[in-house]
């Protein structure tokens, strides 16, 4: 592989890299997201870092057992509330 074509990449996967978190929760436009999967299609080290993101997302969702204490969803409650009137 030459220079250019490593350069290139990187920009490339540095611009994919940036809307990582928007693709794992399906937040990109339609146009975007295709050229996402373009750029994924071509380059392993970033379907890789998908791949690890996803794993990782997975794993975070399984262990987090634990819920908010009473006090502390009624105080966010109550924020999102005072929010939404002003």
């Amino acid at each position: 592989m030459s220079n250019e074509s490593t350069q290139e990449c990187s920009a490339e996967c540095r611009a994919a890299l940036r809307r990582l978190e928007s693709y794992l929760d399906g937040e990109l436009g339609d146009l975007t997201e295709v050229r996402l999967r373009e750029h994924l299609d071509d380059c392993a080290p970033c379907t890789d870092r998908v791949g690890f993101e996803g794993h990782l997302r997975t794993l975070v969702r399984q262990g987090c057992f634990d819920e908010a204490p009473p006090a502390l969803r009624d105080r966010i409650r109550t924020h999102l509330d005072e929010l939404t009137t002003s």
